[in-house]
């Protein structure tokens, strides 16, 4: 009967863990046992060499390895320090596109301003864009694009350049005019003064915008620049020019030319070595001759005559000098002599003749240009011309 009562395990009771009983791995198959059923010791396989070494499995940044068919590149990339993020989309690799590179009509103008040497180095840096834009991006589509669009450039600056020679051509043949009325029959050209007012060439920097100059050659970037920049400087001497003929004291002098007038008049005193003249200016000047009737002191008409004597201002005093006569010119109040005018304009030419002949000369180089051996300048009709034949040559071979 003793032996059918429960046994009491006393460790259970105290609180503490019975060990477990370890438990004997089954043997494996083909090995034998020894005796008391423990397994015989084996080989310890030896190591292979790195090259035999099985590759480590790829892992994604949270340490997850990478399934066997997605590569280690293509793993999604997560922020290790943010646990919850989202995952970010793997972006789609976007086809890059051609540089866009534009020229600045501010350069253009600011070589202009600088003089010929700068407009050089504009048009040879204009020529490099355009090659490079042309040659390096874009696939045979792009270039034939860009091809194309600098052939409709080239023809809209044809008729741009066309209708501005035609204003030139009429510049010059007005000028011409009025240079052979001034200069050489003497009357006032109003008729040219009016039509220097219709003219306007129309070329500016601006007609160079969204034409691709950029595709052109660099003998035609540097024809175009130059020629921009003349026209500009040349409707700048149009206006000048206009001015200048339509003020009144160019009126004025050609009328004299007409009927001239004493502006001069001398007088006698002696000098050093002798007698000699003085030379003052006349406040009022007054006609050489006319056929016109004048009144004297009493109101009655006669003969013009020139005046009998002359009001000279020094300051505040006002001298009168008599018109001599006859005898002695000297003496202590000397009578006053008439300057004959021509001899005047051969002496002391007029500041205004000198302006006009300096502008009229500059505008004929200008135009015209100047053969003169070492100068040898082309003028702005021949640069039109020759421009003009090179943009049409664009796009016909």
């Amino acid at each position: 009967m003793s032996d059918n009562k429960p046994k009491i395990d006393l460790k259970a009771r105290l609180g503490k863990k019975s060990a477990p009983v370890a438990s004997v791995p089954p043997p494996m198959g083909g090995v034998p046992q020894q005796q008391g059923g423990l397994p015989r010791p084996q080989a310890v396989p030896v190591p292979r060499s790195p090259s035999q070494m099985p590759s480590a499995q790829p892992r994604t940044p949270s340490g997850v390895p990478v399934p066997p068919f997605q590569s280690a590149s293509q793993a999604p990339r997560a922020d290790p320090n943010n646990p919850y993020g989202s995952m970010p989309r793997q972006s789609v690799p976007v086809q890059a596109r051609p540089t866009e590179i534009k020229v600045d009509m501010d350069d253009v103008r600011a070589a202009q301003r600088s003089g010929r040497g700068r407009v050089m180095v504009l048009a040879l840096v204009t020529a490099l864009v355009g090659g490079f834009v042309g040659f390096a991006f874009g696939g045979g589509a792009e270039r034939d694009k860009g091809a194309k669009a600098a052939v409709e450039g080239a023809q809209e600056l044809v008729k741009d350049i066309e209708a501005s020679n035609k204003q030139i051509q009429d510049l010059a043949d007005t000028v011409k005019s009025a240079q052979t009325k001034l200069l050489q029959k003497g009357t006032y050209p109003q008729e040219e003064v009016t039509k220097l007012g219709a003219i306007n060439i129309p070329f500016r920097t601006a007609s160079l915008a969204d034409k691709s100059i950029g595709r052109f050659k660099r003998e035609i970037l540097s024809m175009l620049i130059d020629y921009s920049a003349a026209v500009e400087s040349m409707n700048d001497q149009k206006e000048t020019l206009q001015r200048f003929l339509g003020s009144q004291t160019l009126k004025d002098l050609v009328a004299e030319g007409q009927k001239p007038k004493v502006h001069w008049f001398a007088t006698v005193s002696s000098g050093p070595g002798g007698p000699w003249v003085n030379l003052d200016r006349v406040d009022a000047p007054f006609l050489v001759q006319s056929d016109e009737k004048v009144k004297d002191k009493d109101g009655k008409e006669k003969n013009y005559s020139w005046p009998d004597e002359l009001e000279v201002k020094d300051g505040k005093e006002t001298t009168k000098i008599k018109r001599y006569s006859s005898g002695d010119p000297g003496g202590s109040n000397p009578p006053y002599l008439a300057v004959n005018p021509q001899t005047q304009s051969a002496v002391c030419q007029s500041d205004v003749i000198g302006s006009l002949l300096s502008k009229l000369v500059q505008m004929q180089t200008v135009l015209q240009g100047d053969p003169t051996p070492g100068v040898d300048k082309t003028g702005l009709i021949e640069k039109g011309q020759k421009l003009l034949d090179q943009l049409k040559k664009i796009g016909r071979s």
